[in-house]
């Protein structure tokens, strides 16, 4: 009987340890994605052609018009909306639908009326976890609603919380089933300037707490917070058949202070970029 025999050498065995620390997989690869919806009227097609890596921890913002494709490409990153043409891929795996791997936030909170702000908590984790005795899962719970403050409500009815409540529950609810990817489709664009200024701090602090280990990918309108939350914000082209217009590196360092990080002259500078990108006309004089 012949052998083989394998050489490889301690360099080789090195490469292959290192591999996956020097050059980690990214948690999401949107590959040339294609979304259209047939009408009435025949094909519409909302997003084109687009491709975007975004890496572990860190959080992206897509930002651009009305229209321009946002929450079709972030539905495409959830699973709830098929491309008809690309891929999207999530921790390594194909997008075929929803996974426990990613959490969603909308913008209208989503809470089931009926339920207290505790069963709405409980209830996802009851359905997202199946390894987790009963006991385990009202820990969760527990410590997901004292961490945005929300322990001392947890027997009221969502209709009888304020708006930036009723947010802060959202965001518990799916931090609590744990994701390693969060998506957030305009979470704050209904809540006052001071409330949605708070809840960007709350988000950073959970962000904080995980290790800065969750991948956060957000829809937005708002300059200001993209940069303040962001890594990189990803400026759409308008609607129909979207694309990707140019994406901005953020490189201010963390954490970020709202008061200070105004002043920043890198700050200014990126606000200025994406302004321009955004808006085409400043004043009358330019219609």
């Amino acid at each position: 009987m012949s052998t083989t025999t394998i050489n490889i050498t301690s360099e080789q065995i090195a490469d292959a340890i290192l591999e996956p620390v020097l050059h980690p997989k990214p948690a999401i690869e949107v590959d040339n994605v294609t979304v259209s919806f047939k009408t009435s009227k025949g094909f519409y097609t909302a997003v084109k052609d687009i491709s975007l890596t975004v890496k572990k921890g860190e959080i992206v913002a897509l930002i651009g018009h009305s229209g321009c494709g946002k929450s079709t490409l972030m539905g495409t990153i959830s699973g709830m909306v098929k491309p008809t043409q690309g891929a999207v891929t999530a921790n390594a795996e194909t997008v075929t639908g929803p996974g426990p791997d990613r959490g969603i936030v909308f913008q209208n909170y989503s809470l089931l009326p009926w339920l207290t702000v505790y069963r709405n908590i409980y209830e996802a984790v009851d359905s997202a976890i199946k390894n987790k005795s009963a006991a385990e899962k009202r820990e969760l719970v527990e410590a997901n609603l004292k961490m945005v403050k929300l322990w001392e409500h947890k027997d009221k009815l969502p209709g009888h919380l304020s708006g930036g409540m009723k947010q802060r529950v959202a965001i518990a609810r799916a931090f609590a089933i744990n994701p390693s990817i969060l998506l957030l489709d305009e979470p704050f664009g209904a809540l006052d300037a001071l409330t949605k200024s708070n809840m960007h701090v709350e988000l950073l602090k959970l962000w904080n707490l995980d290790n800065r280990n969750k991948t956060i990918v957000m829809v937005t309108h708002d300059i200001e917070e993209a940069i303040f939350l962001s890594d990189r914000v990803v400026v759409m082209n308008n609607g129909p058949a979207a694309t990707i217009k140019e994406i901005v590196e953020v490189t201010l360092p963390r954490p970020r202070n709202k008061k200070d990080i105004v002043h920043d002259e890198q700050y200014m500078k990126i606000h200025d970029k994406l302004l321009n990108l955004l808006i085409d006309k400043f004043s009358i004089d330019d219609i």
